[in-house]
């Protein structure tokens, strides 16, 4: 049975989001000679047969259903453009910068695609929420982009393009199908996609422990467990509202900046964390679809 208006959608959106958050630092922090494209690939191929394996065990795998080719197939290229542009510009602008553009950008994107496509109309409280998320992301890429320029921003925009696509794409899906099913589909497709990299490009670091641990992480974490938190929340949740709900990932991502990789916590971008948190709680405490 679906939930609303206790919390429980924007919830386990959030969740994902958290755990979406993770994706820059562990790419910061994997072996040398990881490029973003095996990154990427990595991704989507080891959460793909990790949510093939929990499909099985639940027995949620894909049946004759709802599958139309029009949300499916945009939905995968919307996930396999994520993964090169997310990747590269997270390493042209940096973990902080580059999660908090391509992320910041999509909630617009999503509102505009989910009006024109879905027949979704934002609720009201998504104007003032969403105004306070993004100017938390001004004062958060204020204090944190430095030597930032216009050409490292691109790559970001473009990733926070293709997400806001997979959103408004897989909303469909996940109303007829399991959460889990969606994403399991979508992410072996584009996975299977991007094999070709893995031939192109250095994948000796894989055979160390922490590159090991890096392609655990990457698939189960921020791609299992993300995904399918964030399907299972949209499902009951405005695509509007999700998506400023995602942008609790920057909000992880720029906290685990400054714990784990030492940046530097300047006085606008904390300012501009309390508001993104402030943002988020609005949505979480007062969804009453």
């Amino acid at each position: 049975m679906e939930k609303t208006g206790s919390g429980y959608g924007p919830l386990l959106v959030l969740l994902g989001a958290l755990c979406f958050s993770t994706t820059g630092t562990v790419q910061a922090l994997a072996p040398a000679g990881a490029t973003p494209y095996v990154i990427g690939a990595l991704r989507m191929l080891g959460g793909g047969l990790a949510l093939l394996l929990w499909c099985a065990w639940k027995g949620t795998l894909p049946q004759k259903g709802w599958w139309p080719l029009r949300y499916v197939l945009p939905g995968m290229l919307a996930l396999l453009g994520f993964q090169f542009l997310f990747f590269k510009g997270v390493m042209a602008a940096g973990v902080a910068v580059g999660t908090v553009v391509a992320i910041g950008f999509s909630p617009i994107v999503v509102a505009v695609l989910g009006f024109a496509l879905l027949r979704e109309r934002p609720p009201l409280l998504w104007y003032p929420a969403t105004a306070l998320a993004l100017t938390g992301l001004v004062l958060l890429n204020t204090g944190n982009a430095g030597n930032t320029d216009l050409s490292s921003i691109l790559l970001p925009l473009g990733a926070g393009f293709s997400y806001a696509c997979y959103f408004v794409s897989s909303k469909p899906l996940v109303r007829h199908n399991p959460p889990e099913t969606v994403m399991m589909v979508l992410c072996l497709g584009s996975g299977i996609c991007m094999l070709p990299v893995f031939w192109l490009y250095p994948t000796a670091w894989l055979a160390s422990g922490t590159g090991v641990l890096v392609a655990l992480h990457l698939g189960v974490i921020t791609t299992a467990m993300a995904f399918s938190l964030t399907l299972a929340g949209l499902k009951v949740t405005p695509a509007a509202t999700a998506s400023t709900l995602s942008l609790g990932e920057p909000l992880g991502a720029a906290c685990l900046g400054l714990f784990f990789l030492n940046e530097t916590l300047t006085f606008s971008a904390g300012v501009g964390i309390a508001l993104i948190f402030l943002s988020v709680l609005l949505l979480v405490a007062f969804d009453r679809r």
